[in-house]
């Protein structure tokens, strides 16, 4: 019996003895070559924070901490670069992309809709697909779907009036905008003209309400898919949760199974794309259930990504106008200015893209809070970022967005929002790799013009119509349970008509 619990003992000890070995090695990572480091925790590398705080917060104290081109850290036990100049992000992104072709995150493929949408899929899966999808954001395309937008947007101002105005509720800025955002998905996703704002049930809501509901426990799966993959493949994490799954391989085979029965392509959403592109992909011979994997996927991610990114950028931007009643009033006499030369009184796509003011304002908001406070990517063959440094394939590089948007010496006083910094500025305009809200280089967001057509279709008829003023303090918490940015209780202001 003593000599078992000796035997246990020592092989107890043993195993602390090789934990603590490998836990100080790979804490001692970046100190052997010579680079500074944010100090790691325990195990958790510097992600101690997570569920208390948004890895936006500390995208932002990590360049005020260390204001230099580029710092170490780690997530979990995994050494990764943070990169945090205009320079090094172009190097990154665009020109020694051969370098950088993947991203970080998920890669369980036990998750198709995880692993194979546009976004994580890895390389060259990922240049087909994209290649394949391309045509569905045309600038032709994207003036068919502003007209949508811009119904959608009348229903958005009739849902304000009636409830939050008539009714006197407090608005949830975030959930409001995700059901506007949700009715545009319904329509270029699938076909599907049906209007939440409007109180009709829509399949659509109901998959975006289980995406963008982040509960602590979703907040934790989804957050490890973005930063720490390999523990989220290993514990078999899911991207979307089951029941968002579901609902969308229910409604994508419902309507491609109605798309094939009527032979019907005259709409080119996403449905009819998908459709192409399965008989398009080059794939591997055994592979014969991957390319309905691969179509699934990408509805998936076209629905998070038109909802979770404009719905937030929508957000911020009626909280700052509200704060900003100089810069509302110049908005919405632009506004008014643009409606006065139109015969229809409505504003069509040319129309909304002239506005210099209305996408300064935007810009401004995304500038401030990006959607996404950083840009991963994983080195795929050793690279030299500089004489001194040199990454190792298989490490993480990640572009701190924020402390490129938040820098002083490329925007001076930059926790204020104004929007003149962005004046006379284009959709494909970069300014130099200072301002990259939707990341650049061949895996910038596909979707950019369309999320940015929705929040202008938007923000123009909300001025149009009504006033905003503040209804919650200026300083917003950030949403600790997402891993992209959203507003803590989705952010408030009041509508008075005008």
């Amino acid at each position: 019996m003593f000599s078992l619990l000796s035997s246990s003992l020592w092989t107890s000890t043993c195993a602390v003895i090789l934990l603590c070995v490998y836990v100080y090695k790979t804490f001692g990572y970046w100190k052997r070559r010579g680079i500074v480091y944010d100090t790691p925790n325990f195990l958790v590398g510097n992600l101690g924070f997570l569920m208390r705080r948004s890895f936006f917060d500390y995208c932002l104290e990590l360049k005020d901490k260390h204001p230099r081109e580029y710092v170490g850290i780690f997530l979990g036990m995994k050494p990764t670069l943070m990169v945090q100049t205009p320079e090094l992000a172009r190097n990154i992104l665009t020109k020694d992309f051969d370098h950088f072709q993947n991203r970080n995150s998920y890669a369980n493929q036990s998750d198709a809709l995880g692993a194979l949408n546009l976004f994580t899929v890895k390389n060259p899966i990922w240049r087909e697909v994209r290649h394949e999808l391309s045509p569905m954001f045309t600038g032709h395309r994207l003036k068919f779907v502003t007209e949508l937008m811009n119904q959608n947007a009348k229903e958005l101002v009739k849902k304000i009036q009636r409830d939050y105005v008539d009714k006197k509720k407090k608005v949830n800025l975030k959930e409001l905008f995700s059901m506007y955002t949700s009715d545009t998905v319904a329509y270029t996703a699938f076909g599907i003209r049906v209007s939440v704002l409007n109180d009709q049930e829509s399949p659509l809501w109901l998959i975006t309400r289980n995406m963008v509901h982040f509960t602590f426990w979703r907040g934790c799966e989804f957050t490890m898919a973005f930063l720490v993959p390999a523990v989220a493949s290993f514990m078999r994490l899911k991207f979307f949760s089951e029941t968002a799954t579901e609902y969308i391989k229910t409604l994508f085979w419902s309507v491609a199974s109605q798309r094939k029965e009527t032979r019907s392509a005259a709409d080119k959403d996403l449905v009819n794309h998908l459709l192409q592109l399965k008989d398009n992909l080059k794939l591997p011979h055994d592979s014969s259930d991957l390319p309905d994997k691969i179509m699934l996927a990408q509805a998936a991610l076209f629905i998070l990504g038109s909802v979770e990114t404009s719905s937030t950028t929508l957000s911020y931007a009626l909280h700052e106008l509200a704060y900003h009643p100089e810069e509302q009033e110049t908005l919405y006499e632009e506004v008014t200015q643009a409606l006065a030369k139109t015969e229809s009184g409505v504003l069509q796509y040319e129309d909304l893209m002239d506005m210099k003011y209305l996408s300064a304002c935007m810009y401004e908001t995304m500038r401030k809070f990006p959607p996404v406070p950083y840009l991963d990517r994983l080195c795929n063959k050793t690279y030299k970022l500089n004489d001194k440094v040199t990454v190792e394939k298989g490490v993480p590089v990640f572009v701190n967005v924020m402390a490129i948007h938040h820098n002083p010496e490329i925007y001076p006083e930059p926790k204020q929002w104004k929007p003149e910094r962005f004046i006379n500025v284009s959709d494909g305009d970069n300014l130099n790799y200072t301002f990259i809200p939707f990341g650049d280089g061949p895996r910038f967001c596909i979707g950019k013009r369309y999320g940015m057509m929705q929040v202008r279709a938007a923000l123009a008829q909300i001025v149009q119509h009504f006033k905003l003023e503040p209804n919650e303090p200026y300083e917003v918490r950030t949403d600790p349970y997402s891993v992209l940015l959203a507003p803590y209780g989705g952010g408030t202001v009041k509508f008075v008509p005008r």
